[in-house]
């Protein structure tokens, strides 16, 4: 049941996030892996924040909501959060996924959603517990080779630009 929930809950944001997007063609790539459930939330949405405030670093979180911000880059201490497991950083200005992300090995749920600039996710080629990523309205628009290597990935969803 409480996998159910979790990807109820899971879809819920993904759909909430492509409201308003204009989406050409959105593909969605559905991996190998299965989803759990998690419950400590700090949300920290629409707060004009350029860069994660040092509030963030409490190693009880599970899920990191930054949505609607200005950051453009993470910071080094993110791989101390050690229960990480949903991170979302949609609509923020990130060109390039910060390496430090590698280190939230507990990380199961990434959104990157409506960052426009967003060419290169490949920091988290070797992110082993990631179940879904989001990354509609980047400039992401084929699937990444490695992607097709993770083992527990559930599901990634980007937008096809012909």
């Amino acid at each position: 049941m409480k996998r159910l929930h979790f990807i109820t809950i899971g879809f819920i944001l993904i759909c909430l996030a492509s409201q308003g997007q204009e989406i050409n063609s959105v593909e969605i790539f559905n991996g190998r892996g299965e989803l759990n459930y998690s419950q400590i939330i700090l949300d920290l949405s629409y707060q004009n924040l350029e860069e994660i405030p040092i509030r963030a670093l409490n190693p009880e979180i599970e899920i990191l909501i930054l949505d609607n911000n200005n950051l453009s880059s993470l910071p080094s201490w993110i791989g101390q959060l050690e229960n990480l497991k949903v991170l979302s950083l949609r609509n923020n200005k990130f060109n390039v996924l910060d390496f430090g992300i590698n280190n939230c090995e507990n990380l199961e749920q990434l959104y990157l959603s409506g960052n426009k600039e967003l060419s290169d996710i490949s920091a988290i080629s070797t992110t082993s517990k990631l179940k879904i990523i989001d990354v509609i309205d980047t400039k992401i628009n084929k699937l990444p080779d490695w992607v097709r290597m993770m083992d527990n990935l559930f599901y990634f969803k980007y937008t096809k630009r012909e």
